[in-house]
């Protein structure tokens, strides 16, 4: 099993397009994943992250949004908005190619 990595929302929906057949029960996943910074504790990194199974190789998307603070500031709505944006377009297109869109991230399985 291999991951083909995407940070652009277009090839990847052009990706899951040419194998459309092969997309594992129609699903695709999409979800926001923040992750801490190693610069303050208070600081977060956004991203929005949609990830289908085809074939046997899992097709990832990984779109960095901004960074939100603990504290409320006009960034974070800038970044959530972004964010928002980016998780409604790659949902309606989703929609147009008949993909169920559910919450979550598909990742490989560990072998032991």
């Amino acid at each position: 099993m291999a991951i083909v990595r995407f940070n652009v929302y277009d090839e990847f929906l052009a990706e899951l397009t040419k194998d459309i057949e092969l997309v594992d029960r129609r699903i695709v996943r999409i979800t926001n994943l923040y992750q801490g910074s190693t610069v303050s504790p208070s600081l977060k990194h956004l991203s929005v992250v949609a990830t289908a199974k085809v074939g046997v190789d899992i097709v990832r998307l990984d779109v960095y949004c901004g960074d939100v603070w603990d504290v409320n500031t006009q960034y974070n709505d800038v970044t959530r908005k972004k964010a928002q944006d980016i998780q409604h377009r790659l949902t309606q297109a989703g929609a147009q190619l008949g993909f169920e869109i559910r919450a979550g991230i598909l990742e490989a399985e560990e072998r032991q």
